[in-house]
């Protein structure tokens, strides 16, 4: 098992849609996909199974997180 120390510099990015929505609209983005699911649950006051995460780039990241 690689060792996580140092910190081997991977960063993941990722952004929460509701369940269904054909475009993928992101209702938020986090670097952890649980801060995400949390994050949209309280913007939407929606249970966190109704969203589904997404792997993204760090360009669609910082997109997204810019607007």
């Amino acid at each position: 098992m690689p060792s996580l120390y140092p910190d081997p510099g991977i960063e993941y990015y990722y952004k929460a849609c509701r369940k269904g929505d054909r475009e993928a609209k992101a209702v938020t983005v986090d670097q952890s996909p649980v801060a995400a699911l949390a994050s949209a649950s309280d913007i939407t006051g929606l249970p966190r199974d109704n969203f589904e995460i997404h792997e993204i780039s760090k360009d669609e990241f910082e997109k997204l997180r810019s607007r």
